[in-house]
């Protein structure tokens, strides 16, 4: 029993807790735990408290001892709810498959089945973790535990490519749950994969009545409005995105936002967000820009400051320069100070004053200058190797995460026989990243693609956009490539998938982006091999490529 001193200095810390609960302070809550476990040290809930507070604060090393002592103590699913969906986050547990098969078969519950299908997940066992969720849904389960069971099904089948039956499965999980926002959103999402907008949209839309603040949903929402062409309400819509960014550039907001005002005379600072394909695709609003009046500052990567610098002589670059790898993989840049401005604004946000609708986007045939003697040069060399043959640039995956949207831009090697089977085409390699295995594998399926080892779009842009420039035409697949090809102005054939990328819209034909662009969708899910004919026919109907050859 108790004695009143150890039960009063527990009282005091239940109180201070309490107290912390109700201020929001979390951070307070780790000092009082750790109290209390000095005084009850078989305490798993307490245990279980701290160790989710500490795993909330990536301090995992400190974290693992309080959740294998709450796990060998005596408790309640309580413990369960309040770790095994962080552990479930977070590599360093979800990679442990043994550890996760260990705690699911102790005591199999909802929590511990989440942190075993991660670690099935991780290791991409996905056939194990469909039979792992099919064995569960044959349980008897308390209805909302099934639907939250049939949401990860439908969530492993998206991100295994099988959009049609994770659509099946959310619609299993709505009949018995129709309010469940998570459900109501997977649905969205895969009916948007298989080109199904008009569900999508009215799914996104329940979810915005049931949950206005729902931020994934205004996002996915914007870039559904731009691919349907709705620019106006799509571009408001856009600004979304920041909802959730860490809001890490304090310097910005002491500078007031353009919203369109004249620039006679002042200063417009211009940043950068997203990828670099983006920082291209942004830039054809700065000759506008820079007939407004005002001194514009534009950030770029630092890789493209000859390219731009050349194409773009009034405007004042800001560079950002790579400082390191970060563990996940991705870059860290870093930022330069600001120079002084009277406005700035995210590139993102500049289509919302310039480019409002579809007549508002200019037919200007190229706005990118590459360098004409690196070019030429190029260009000397590769006709001297290949003489008579017409000069196909190639890049055929995009993206740079695992992620359905890069499954679905990524063109097998052998696909690309088709263009190689012309007469007179020499296939000369674009992609970025190492693409020895893919070239080798080219050779075995009977063709070559040329590799300039001198370019390498990784670390100088400006010698890709002269290779580029020293071609005939570009085939490639969304990425990069195809904005600086466009923006070059080559003849340039972007092959888009049955869901394209929000920045293609749906229709076939010319990009408004870039005029020189021609878009040519696939009408099926990942299957290239007829998209490439059309290219091939449109390659000789555009007269790059001669009449005669065997599609």
């Amino acid at each position: 029993m108790q004695t009143p001193t150890l039960q009063a200095q527990v009282q005091r810390i239940a109180q201070a807790l309490g107290e912390a609960e109700r201020t929001g302070d979390e951070e307070a809550k780790i000092p009082l735990y750790r109290q209390l476990l000095k005084l009850l040290p078989d305490l798993a809930l307490a245990h279980a408290h701290l160790a989710a507070l500490l795993l909330e604060r990536d301090r995992e090393d400190e974290a693992l001892p309080h959740v294998e002592h709450a796990l060998a103590l005596p408790q309640d699913d309580q413990v369960d709810s309040l770790l095994f969906d962080e552990l479930a986050k977070r590599p360093r547990f979800n990679g442990h498959l043994v550890k996760a098969q260990q705690w699911y078969d102790a005591k199999p519950n909802l929590w511990r089945f989440k942190l075993l299908l991660a670690a099935l997940n991780r290791i991409e066992a996905h056939a194990d973790a469909e039979q792992l969720i099919l064995r569960t849904l044959e349980q008897p389960l308390p209805s909302s535990e099934q639907t939250q069971v049939l949401n990860l099904l439908a969530q492993l089948y998206y991100n295994t490519g099988r959009f049609h039956e994770s659509v099946a499965c959310c619609q299993l999980g709505l009949e018995q749950a129709p309010d469940s926002v998570p459900l109501n959103f997977n649905y969205a999402v895969a009916q948007e994969q298989v080109a199904r907008y008009r569900e999508a949209f009215e799914a996104y839309a329940k979810v915005l009545r049931l949950d206005p603040e729902h931020v994934a949903t205004h996002n996915n929402l914007a870039l559904l409005m731009l691919r349907l062409g709705e620019f106006e309400q799509g571009w408001q819509q856009y600004e979304w995105r920041w909802a959730e960014v860490q809001k890490e550039h304090n310097q910005f907001f002491s500078i007031p936002r353009w919203q369109g005002e004249s620039l006679e005379g002042k200063t417009l600072l211009v940043w950068a967000e997203q990828g670099i394909g983006d920082h291209i695709m942004f830039a054809s609003m700065l000759e506008e820009l820079t007939k407004l009046g005002g001194t514009i500052h534009y950030e770029i990567y630092e890789r493209l400051d000859a390219l731009f610098s050349r194409s773009f002589p009034s405007v004042q670059f800001v560079r950002r320069e790579l400082q390191g790898t970060a563990k996940d993989g991705a870059q860290v840049m870093h930022r330069q100070t600001w120079p002084r401005s009277d406005y700035q604004i995210p590139m993102g946000s500049l289509p919302a004053l310039l480019r409002p609708n579809l007549e508002s986007f200019p037919r200007q045939p190229h706005y990118l200058q590459a360098d004409p003697a690196m070019a030429a040069e190029l260009r000397q060399d590769y006709q001297q190797r290949f003489p008579g043959k017409r000069l196909i640039g190639v890049s055929w995956r995009g993206g740079t995460s695992v992620s359905n949207e890069k499954q679905s831009r990524i063109i097998p090697i052998p696909s690309l026989a088709i263009l190689a089977a012309q007469p007179d085409v020499q296939l000369v390699n674009l992609q970025y990243g190492d693409t020895s295995t893919e070239r080798e594998r080219a050779r075995e399926n009977g063709f070559e693609i040329h590799h300039d080892e001198s370019v390498n779009p990784l670390h100088d842009m400006d010698r890709q956009a002269a290779q580029i420039a020293a071609l005939d035409a570009v085939v490639s697949i969304d990425n990069t490539t195809v904005h600086l090809a466009g923006a070059i102005g080559v003849p340039t054939y972007a092959l888009l998938p049955l869901n394209p990328n929000w920045r293609w819209g749906l229709e076939e034909g010319p990009s408004y982006w870039y005029p020189s662009v021609r878009r040519v969708r696939n009408h099926k899910l990942n299957e290239w091999d007829d998209v490439l004919t059309r290219v091939a026919g449109q390659l000789r109907g555009d007269g790059i490529l001669q009449e005669g050859s065997i599609a």
